[in-house]
């Protein structure tokens, strides 16, 4: 995978300039780092790590969505890997995160800073009594807008709902709609259902 050293600094809304001098460094020098021209030492780049808010393996390009198991939770420093993915908190239920201010989002529009979070979090709620979780991750709310057609797995203990309401969906403006004319808002992303690219077995 390439290195995230552009995409954590523009999650902390630093231009390059900015980001250099706090990391006691020249910009061409951080220039050639972001272009993969060069790479940094293991200082450097643990200087860039703690500046950033993120993990050394997040910098790396070793992502944190990929190899986090859905049963652990969400180490905070490693937060900010999850941009633009919802989160799963026993406490509040579905979130998304916001590593750009730093906040998670509920799905009524409100947020909380990831500083006031209480609990713990995961990538995947825990499973329904009769499913497994699906294997790979939702995708995130600009993921969606980049698709024709998703499959939909509502958010529900009611069994029966949800083999009603999954499927595949077409993606409009505003919301998704099956064949049959039901819709799921994109205002409830997260709460009320979650997006993938294949079918997720049940």
């Amino acid at each position: 995978m390439p290195k995230q050293f552009k995409t954590a600094r523009q999650i902390n809304k630093l231009k390059i300039t900015e980001a250099a001098e706090k990391l006691n460094i020249s910009q061409p020098t951080l220039s050639a780092w972001e272009g993969e021209r060069k790479s940094p030492s293991i200082d450097k780049l643990e200087n860039m790590a703690d500046l950033y808010g993120v993990t050394t393996d997040f910098l790396l390009g070793r992502s944190e969505t990929q190899n986090q198991d859905p049963k652990q939770p969400i180490s905070p420093k490693a937060l900010p890997a999850f941009h633009g993915r919802p989160v799963w908190s026993a406490a509040y239920g579905w979130l998304l995160v916001n590593a750009a201010d730093r906040l998670l989002t509920f799905p009524d529009g409100h947020s909380l800073p990831f500083s006031d979070i209480i609990g713990e979090l995961f990538i995947s709620s825990p499973p329904f009594s009769e499913s497994d979780p699906p294997k790979e991750l939702p995708l995130s709310h600009s993921e969606i807008h980049r698709q024709k057609e998703i499959w939909v797995e509502p958010i529900s203990p009611d069994s029966v709902l949800r083999k009603e309401l999954q499927g595949w969906y077409q993606v409009k403006d505003r919301f998704v709609e099956n064949e049959y004319g039901n819709r799921f808002y994109m205002d409830t992303y997260g709460s009320k259902w979650l997006a993938f690219l294949s079918v997720t077995e049940s």
